[in-house]
């Protein structure tokens, strides 16, 4: 354990968890929004190209046919 006197100050302390729990729900946020955009824009493409990402070339070599 540290000396008393090195320890942070419990308002320090609420403060450093505070700003834990401000950088973790913000890159939570961030990665659900990037997700959502992303698939808003594969959605528009298989719209656009009648190919689905998931079904890929299988789909478009049966159209072919």
């Amino acid at each position: 354990m540290m000396p008393e006197r090195d320890q942070p100050s419990s308002r320090r302390l609420g403060r450093a968890g505070i700003m834990v729990a401000v950088i973790l729900l913000a890159v939570i946020v961030l990665v659900f929004a990037g997700r959502t955009l992303w698939h808003a824009q594969e959605l528009e493409q298989e719209q656009q190209t009648g190919v689905n990402e998931h079904d890929g070339a299988q789909r478009a070599i049966r159209k072919a046919e």
